[in-house]
């Protein structure tokens, strides 16, 4: 088969072709690390990244990323994922009665802002961002972090707590712009497709009648060392942090107690599901009581191009630039209106490329690439 050119997306761009077009080695390999980045798998198969970072000054990103999230749970636990993630912050086997959140609130890291978590399709991320100004300080957070990764208490009484916090965020969440999402994800994917089925915010029978055992089950089997990493970047001793690291979170799966996880060797898979291609054009409308403006999207499905070479970087440019350009049109015709006057076809207008679904919340920084690590 004959090879297909691509298309020149800034020919009508004149101005920023030649910020595209710069010397650069397309067969290089990209790194996926920032030079001088510590890592290492620890005997219990958890990955670690430190990397020592001035700017901010006497601050700290720590994060516990999990490689599960809410596509394997089965139809009975849809939901579960989310709701482990809440309790960790309630109590673990060190910390009672939301202690963990007191605590950061005391070193200056207040909830929400400086101490959170969410869980997504994929992956479950815990984040702590701590000053470093006392000593001690990382080392307690990281504490923190390994209560989450091991010691997540889940009694009865814990969970019948938290459902009313759950619950709370399910409404919020079947408000209109919510509930066009998920027919959106519907019709991006079609009928059977996992995705469309394991939404992370669940179903409200499951959080209001799933059982501690069934979650004390779940986080038992996807809650294992060797599907994990932690990520400390900040003003800190690398190789002190690095220490500590190997010290509080290299325990025996066997030995993590009260709830023991199997040998690295038999730890849960990681799955790969695809978001499945459409045979022809695809047509969907919706609507909603509570919307007060109509909203029309073209999506184009292509295969998952990976950065890897000085050529993909160039094409991510490239498309970048390509999405920036275009947005500025739309925007300049969105406030000038029709060339022949009258009102305004459109309020907004915009265009990008991007991950294939919605509610995946992750930015570029050093643990975005961490996940290839976490095991297949």
């Amino acid at each position: 088969m004959a090879a297909v050119e691509e298309p020149d997306l800034l020919e009508s761009f004149s101005n920023l072709k030649a910020l595209a077009q710069g010397e650069i080695d397309e067969s290089a390999d990209i790194p996926r690390l920032p030079p001088n980045t510590s890592t290492g798998v620890l005997g219990n198969g958890l990955t670690y990244f430190v990397l020592k970072n001035k700017e901010p000054k006497q601050r700290a990103e720590l994060f516990l990323a999990l490689g599960f999230g809410s596509l394997v749970e089965e139809e009975h636990e849809r939901g579960i994922a989310h709701i482990i993630e809440h309790l960790g912050f309630s109590a673990t086997k060190a910390y009672e009665n939301h202690a963990i959140v007191k605590f950061l609130e005391s070193i200056g890291a207040p909830f929400g802002a400086c101490q959170n978590a969410y869980t997504t399709f994929d992956r479950t991320v815990y984040t702590l961002h701590v000053p470093t100004d006392k000593d001690g300080l990382v080392e307690e957070s990281l504490k923190v972090l390994r209560e989450f990764a091991y010691f997540t208490r889940i009694s009865q009484e814990d969970l019948d707590k938290e459902r009313k916090v759950v619950l709370e965020e399910w409404r919020e969440s079947r408000n209109a712009q919510g509930r066009l999402s998920e027919r959106y994800v519907q019709a991006l994917c079609g009928a059977g497709c996992r995705w469309c089925e394991r939404l992370p915010i669940g179903k409200e029978e499951v959080i209001r009648g799933v059982s501690a055992e069934t979650l004390r089950k779940f986080y038992q089997k996807f809650y294992h060392p060797a599907r994990m990493a932690i990520i400390a970047v900040g003003d800190f001793d690398q190789e002190q942090i690095e220490q500590k690291i190997k010290e509080l979170f290299d325990l025996p799966p066997a030995t993590i107690d009260p709830l023991p996880r199997c040998s690295v060797e038999e730890a849960p898979k990681r799955p790969r599901y695809a978001v499945p291609d459409s045979e022809g054009v695809r047509v969907a409308s919706s609507t909603d009581p509570e919307l007060s403006f109509a909203q029309s999207m073209v999506d184009c499905k292509r295969p998952r191009l990976p950065v890897q070479k000085g050529r993909d970087v160039r094409r991510r440019v490239t498309e970048d630039l390509f999405h920036r350009a275009l947005g500025s049109r739309l925007l300049r015709l969105t406030l000038q209106g029709p060339l022949g006057g009258g009102p305004r076809d459109f309020f907004s207008a915009g265009t990008e490329s991007s991950d294939p679904l919605p509610a995946l919340p992750l930015g570029r920084s050093l643990w975005h690439g961490a996940f290839g690590d976490l095991g297949t």
